[in-house]
């Protein structure tokens, strides 16, 4: 196994124990003497830090699981460089566990590292490899304007993230953040300055839901939604739609009003079908039809949203004026046909909140 790399956000007790300090979980673990001797008690809940003689490792720098050529409308990205492809890659762990997630195969590698530990060594070795430089230079060599970060959740595979944008901004790329927005305050401040672009996925307004389903918090997620939004960041949010657990009525109410009147009614709201077949746990589970995300598009268009996407739907993924209701883009799957003026509706020039 290649040379471990240190951890950035973290502190350590007299005894050797490891306080992680990169999500809100603060994971504490215990030190290890070496890889044969690994226990679930050393490893963070998200399969990628791990405690060695008082020091935290991230095991999965410069791991990654895929890297290809996407266009920025499959992150969902609406009004960022649309019609323009991003270089988009991704590692492995997720600090959170929703057993609904279309991304299980490397987002949930945490469980199975933490049920046998001494399969981590193989896991990880089995990852291809590459650099920050690396990374750069192949979204540079396929005429991409920009990086996502994106697969499974960036946050913890920051250390390596964060080299790769402050690369990407040298290199004039722009850096997207595909997040579920579970981060500390601390890796927010590392962040701030290198991400251009966010669409973070807020997956219920409902505490109990973020609790129950997915062992975590939505509080965190709430507040670094507005850290973004203060910070003048670009922000767009999706929401997997998922029948009998977060499309309620009372529950998609309260999302789409949060981000109507405390982020801004500008702010694009992206509605996914949730799809049994591909989740990791819950094949058997109902998927989303049109009804469950008509109604949800219907909400968030009565709390004042000016953009609220549903591709599924019958002209879901196109975008009309807010004010004249004129077509200013069409959404073909990931192909699209630009009718508006350089970010402006082409019928009343209403400005449509695009980053060109």
């Amino acid at each position: 196994m290649k040379q471990l790399h240190e951890a950035l956000l973290y502190s350590t007790s007299d005894s050797g124990v490891c306080e992680c300090q990169l999500c809100p979980r603060h994971c504490l673990t215990k030190p290890a003497k070496d890889l044969d001797s690994l226990t679930r008690e050393n490893i963070g809940f998200c399969g990628t830090r791990i405690n060695f003689s008082g020091q935290l490792y991230a095991v999965n720098f410069g791991r990654i699981t895929s890297l290809s050529v996407d266009p920025v409308e499959k992150k969902p990205l609406f009004h960022f460089l649309p019609g323009q492809p991003l270089l988009s890659f991704g590692s492995f762990g997720c600090n959170l566990r929703c057993p609904n997630c279309h991304n299980w195969e490397i987002s949930q590698t945490a469980t199975l590292i933490h049920n046998r530990p001494v399969v981590f060594k193989q896991l990880a070795d089995s990852f291809s490899e590459i650099s920050p430089a690396e990374v750069v230079s192949q979204a540079t060599e396929n005429n991409c304007p920009g990086i996502a970060y994106t697969y499974n959740e960036p946050t913890v595979f920051l250390e390596f993230a964060l080299e790769v944008m402050k690369l990407a901004r040298k290199a004039k790329l722009k850096n997207v953040w595909v997040s579920n927005g579970f981060f500390s305050e601390k890796a927010w401040e590392l962040i701030e300055g290198w991400v251009d672009a966010f669409n973070v996925d807020l997956k219920s307004f409902d505490p109990h839901f973020y609790q129950a389903h997915c062992k975590a918090a939505l509080a965190p997620v709430v507040e670094n939604l507005i850290r973004i939004k203060k910070a003048g960041i670009h922000l767009e949010i999706t929401t997997l739609i998922i029948p009998g657990l977060n499309e309620k009525e009372e529950t998609l109410k309260g999302l789409a009003e949060f981000i109507a009147q405390k982020l801004s009614t500008s702010v694009p709201w992206h509605l996914i079908e949730f799809s049994s077949p591909i989740s990791w746990q819950m094949q058997e589970w109902q998927s989303a039809g049109d009804a469950e995300l008509e109604k949800a598009r219907k909400i968030g268009q009565t709390a004042g949203l000016k953009y609220v996407y549903a591709s599924r739907l019958p002209k879901g993924a196109n975008t009309y004026c807010p004010h004249c209701g004129q077509l200013n883009i069409e959404r073909f799957g990931y192909e699209i046909s630009r009718h508006d003026d350089n970010g402006t509706c082409q019928k009343c020039g209403q400005k449509l909140g695009i980053i060109l």
